[in-house]
């Protein structure tokens, strides 16, 4: 730490110095009407028509260019639906407010600021990797398939992982999964939502500490056109069995009023295969088993919302969303022992899912300059039932045969709250500073019943109960000089948390404060070429679901439960990355984490169970090439490679479990454009054998492909693809530690063919509305609804 503040003074010095002859331009921008022009492109020009500095309107028009060197210039400004405007020639020898520039609207505008071309899949912005996966032919029918565009994410055993690293938030439109089953959420939720994810490795002081692995927030489209607009979608897939979907996005706005909302409905019927098989040495036997779980869901999304303009520098906002999921899986499973002894598992869960939050949000522009006050306030409600009907059929290794009738009920309610309010503030030189405050309360209710009929010692019942309060405050210093550009943060968080499970009589109570600095220093060595240096201190506190303890039957020999005394995980990371042309290039980053949360595996009675625990130590190294491919303008795409080494030291079932591995994940994606309209892409991945907690995984990969062709004028798009053609998803490991000897194989529905058309409806010519997100950001990814 002490190494730490030492580092940040000297770069303090150094930035102060570079920064003494830096100043800022600020103006307005509006149209005709004498309205504000909210969110054009706004560059600063020097004389020979190079750009000096660029940035982006506010919702009320206002811009502000710092970092700017004496010198004369003039302000440039472009907004689609609008004629592209330049000012008067100006001197900037100090701060400069520049009159109003007035744009006009015009109906060539789109020809003169249209970009050309089709956005990059991977971009880098404000320290963000930016993947825009809405004009990727091959993201896959559901917000989980779309997550595999992201470079390094890999999906294994339900958990998400970057690089190798667990401890991801995932975000929806700005409101955080954490106290929800986040993947169940993101199988179901449907990709053709999805304009953009944005990936956060290194989040600023003003994000919640949570995730170590980094925050990843799923942009979902929305409509900015004038007046009364909207998209239609449409679409189906196959597999193994059917599926559709369709949706409606719809917007109007005026001068002062914007309202939006879309609807969306998807039916898919997927399935799961796993085999395992296993030693228990206690009984000396050997278990193989093969579970298929074929699952239909009826998913139901909703997003509805409203911004007004209070006045030219006042704007309140309210958004409403949510979705309802109603999920059938009719699981068969058998079990073999070496002894002859057999059992048949009969397992039919119904689980009913309903979701709602509302935000309310208000902004306020102080003045010209860009000091700006947000003030957000959230609830959110989350509802899970879950009913399965077992029937075991048991045959022992005398030929004995048994019946067993059990019915297992767990329901899950889960209720947010989170009020923020955050400041910026510009100060002289090129300085920005930003503070905030935060709170946030979580309280979540679990109730699970296994009535066992006759087979009474089976029978047990629990009742979990776990409540969290984090207060949370941050201060944060932008600048920039001449080449340089850097960003230095302090948030501390305190944290209250009470679990208690009723059957087994205690309460585990924690209340801890922690400091989490992060500092993030940017260095241009050309035009083209930029250094970035990182730092950061994290935390990832254990999910609901990993923390009740609640025992969830699957069949006589599997089951799932909690952990009662996890600790939360602290990891200090370190980044280096090269960037070219504003895209990441070259990336080498370390970081180390104690007490590891991980999910883990272990034996009673012949049976096995999945559970997580804390392992002392992670040490995690890192190396990430991405490389650009492109051909003019008939082919561009992307290939890259991302090796990582995990290293884990703990004591563990009584010995010392070291050991560690190295893994990579090469991944590409090449668009090539056609006559006719038609646009081909081909992306996939590999990833090689590697170490997850106990679990060494061999390698799997798959291969996409796509076709697109725009009609009627470009307003209609039509989309065939289809993922994992070679069918090589699949994902086999081993378990090789103490009493462990675990085989597995699992894969599922991966490889299908998908038929989508996309129309656009009302008048086409763009204007930008507010882009809402919501204080909800880290809130419910955490706490999983159910055990799977």
């Amino acid at each position: 730490m002490k190494a730490l503040l030492t580092l940040l003074l000297f770069l303090l010095t150094v930035v102060g110095s570079f920064a003494q002859q830096r100043f800022t331009v600020s103006g307005r921008l509006v149209d005709a009407q004498r309205q504000p022009v909210a969110f054009a492109a706004v560059a600063l020009l020097a004389a020979d028509s190079s750009m000096v500095a660029s940035t982006q309107s506010s919702a009320t028009g206002v811009y502000q260019l710092t970092g700017v060197p004496a010198g004369t210039y003039r302000v440039q400004a472009a907004a689609l639906g609008f004629g592209k405007s330049r000012s008067a020639w100006i001197t900037v020898g100090q701060n400069l407010t520049v009159p109003d520039l007035t744009l006009t609207t015009t109906t060539h505008a789109l020809a003169e600021v249209q970009v050309v071309g089709r956005k990059p899949l991977l971009e880098m912005q404000a320290g963000k990797m930016i993947v825009n996966v809405a004009g990727s032919l091959t993201a896959g029918a559901t917000a989980l398939e779309a997550l595999q565009k992201v470079p390094g994410l890999v999906v294994m055993n339900d958990r998400l992982s970057l690089a190798g690293r667990e401890g991801l938030i995932i975000m929806i439109d700005g409101r955080t999964t954490q106290y929800t089953d986040v993947v169940s959420v993101l199988r179901d939720f449907p990709s053709s939502n999805i304009e953009r994810i944005e990936v956060s490795t290194q989040p600023d002081a003003s994000k919640d500490a949570a995730g170590s692995a980094g925050i990843i927030n799923i942009i979902l489209k929305k409509n900015t056109s004038v007046g009364t607009n909207g998209t239609l979608t449409l679409g189906a897939g196959y597999g193994r069995f059917g599926k559709g979907n369709a949706g409606l996005d719809l917007t109007h706005q005026n001068t002062k009023l914007s309202l939006y909302g879309n609807y969306s409905y998807a039916r898919r019927k997927t399935y799961e295969q796993l085999n395992t098989e296993r030693q228990a040495p206690e009984a000396e036997a050997r278990y193989e088993q093969q579970s298929y779980q074929p699952r239909l869901a009826n998913v139901h999304t909703f997003r509805t919302g409203a911004d007004y303009s209070l006045s030219k520098r006042q704007t309140l906002g309210v958004l409403l969303n949510g979705y309802t999921n109603r999920t059938t899986v009719n699981a068969e499973s058998g079990t073999v022992a070496g002894s002859g002894a057999q059992v048949v598992s009969m397992n039919d869960t119904r689980r009913q899912t309903d979701s709602y939050a509302a935000n309310l949000n208000y902004r306020l522009q102080v003045d010209t300059l860009g000091r700006e006050l947000t003030a957000d306030a959230n609830y959110s409600r989350y509802r899970n039932d879950l009913g399965s009907d077992i029937a075991n059929s048991i045959r022992d290794e005398r030929g004995n045969q048994a019946r067993q009738q059990l019915r297992n009920d767990q329901n899950t309610a889960i209720e947010l709250q989170n009020v923020r309010l955050d400041y910026v503030w510009p100060l002289l030189r090129g300085t920005k500073l930003g503070l905030g405050v935060k709170t946030s309360r979580a309280d979540i209710e679990s109730d699970l019943q296994l009535t066992a009929g006759q087979q009474s010692s089976l029978g047990r019942a629990d009742s979990f109960r776990y409540s969290e309060q984090i207060h949370a405050g941050y201060g944060q210093l932008d600048g920039s000089g001449k080449s340089w550009s850097w960003q230095a943060g302090l948030r501390a968080e305190q944290t209250r948390t009470s679990a208690t499970s009723l059957a087994d009589n205690h309460t585990v109570a924690r209340n801890y404060t922690q400091l989490f600095p992060s500092l993030s220093v940017d260095r241009s060595l050309t035009k083209a070429v930029a250094l970035n240096a990182a730092y950061s201190r994290r935390i990832d506190r254990p999910s609901y679901q990993d923390l009740n303890p609640s025992i969830v039957y699957l069949d006589p020999y599997t089951s799932q439960r909690g952990n009662s005394f996890l600790k939360p995980q602290f990891t200090n990371s370190y980044k280096l990355g090269l960037l070219y042309n504003k895209q990441p290039f070259l990336l080498v980053g370390y970081s180390r984490t104690h007490d590891a949360i991980s999910l883990v595996t272990a034996t009673e009675d012949s049976a096995i169970y999945s559970t997580t625990a804390n392992l002392d130590r992670l040490d995690r190294y890192s190396a990430t090439l991405n490389l650009p491919l492109n051909l003019g303008k008939l082919l561009t795409g992307y290939a890259g490679v991302n090796v990582f080494y995990n290293q884990y030291l703990s004591q563990y079932l009584g010995s010392t479990y070291r050991t560690g591995r190295t893994a990579a994940t090469f991944y590409g994606q090449a668009n090539v454009k056609l006559p006719a309209h038609l646009s081909f892409e081909a992306s996939g991945y590999f990833q090689t054998s590697g170490l997850n907690g106990l679990i060494r995984f061999r390698s799997f990969g798959a291969l996409n492909l796509g076709v697109q062709k725009t009609l009627l004028q470009e307003r209609a798009t039509l989309r065939l693809a289809m993922n994992d053609v070679l069918f090589t998803a699949k994902q086999r490991g081993t378990i090789r530690y103490q009493a462990l000897d675990v085989d597995f194989l699992s894969y599922g529905e991966s490889r299908q063919v998908r038929l989508s058309f996309s129309y656009k409806l009302g008048n086409q010519q763009l204007k930008a509305l507010r882009k809402r997100t919501t204080g909800l950001e880290e809130e419910k990814g955490r706490v999983k609804s159910e055990k799977e």
